[in-house]
């Protein structure tokens, strides 16, 4: 479904324009995780932790020119690795911190929105967007136990652009609202509904450019993650489980280039 839905939205793109321009963008990313459970009285009970040389992957990224002041921008971006994982097994009294291990992370996102500038001739220009998104993320904390979170999100942005020679540096603020978010886990048939699943990104992207072809890139990207208890599943009638509460403090680094046509 959201491969019709991006192929839609590029086709409307291509009609409004007879001339349009394009920019291609691939950028390296290294990923600092910090995630952490809760229970309903607040007290953590795992969490997982990594540097930006532990989880790392790449972002690509398409942006087709309306006119000069707006676009649509089409990203697609994977990170993979190890974060440390401290804990408790469940159902154990043990406590927080009893079991330490490993845990590979897969997380995949792909977004699809429309971005506008305000018309000014001045250095300084207001920015604004709207679009989707889909979100993945599969937490292998072992061979046996795997959870995989997975949600669809509106998505909005505002934020500022300065523009001094031929150095672009912006500041922008995006919500995610997250649709119908829910966790999987090995061994539970029916999956966990989410209360949900939202996300607030800080983005602090710098560009410079080389000439008419081609722009290098660096951006540091804060994201703040919460998502809200489950509703109750019950593992073949018997046992009952719930997703708990959690936050995440997601930090980004990237470093790219941009190809203009």
């Amino acid at each position: 479904m959201i491969k019709k839905i991006l192929f839609i939205f590029l086709l409307l793109a291509s009609t409004l324009v007879a001339e349009t321009k394009v920019e291609y963008q691939i950028s390296f990313i290294g990923m600092s995780m910090d995630y952490r459970e809760y229970d309903n009285s607040g007290v953590i009970l795992d969490s997982e932790r990594s540097s930006y040389s532990d989880v790392s992957g790449v972002e690509f990224a398409y942006r087709f020119f309306l006119d000069r002041n707006a676009y649509i921008d089409l990203k697609a971006m994977g990170v993979a690795g190890y974060s440390d994982y401290v804990g408790a097994y469940i159902d154990s009294d043990a406590g927080y911190g009893s079991v330490k291990s490993k845990t590979f992370n897969t997380i995949k996102d792909f977004s699809l929105a429309y971005n506008a500038k305000n018309m000014s001739d001045m250095n300084l220009m207001m920015l604004g967007g709207i679009g989707f998104g889909y979100r993945y993320w599969q937490r292998e904390l072992s061979t046996t136990q795997i959870e995989l979170y997975e949600w669809y999100s509106f998505r909005i942005n505002a934020g500022m652009e300065f523009k001094y020679k031929n150095l672009t540096s912006s500041l922008i603020i995006e919500y995610q609202y997250g649709l119908n978010p829910t966790m999987s886990a090995t061994g539970i048939d029916e999956d966990f509904e989410l209360s949900s699943a939202n996300i607030v990104k800080i983005s602090l992207p710098l560009r410079y450019v080389v000439n008419k072809n081609l722009d290098l890139s660096c951006e540091y990207a804060f994201e703040y993650q919460k998502i809200e208890e489950s509703d109750v599943v019950y593992d073949g009638g018997v046992d009952a489980y719930v997703e708990p509460d959690s936050k995440a403090y997601n930090q980004y680094l990237k470093v790219g280039i941009v190809f203009k046509y």
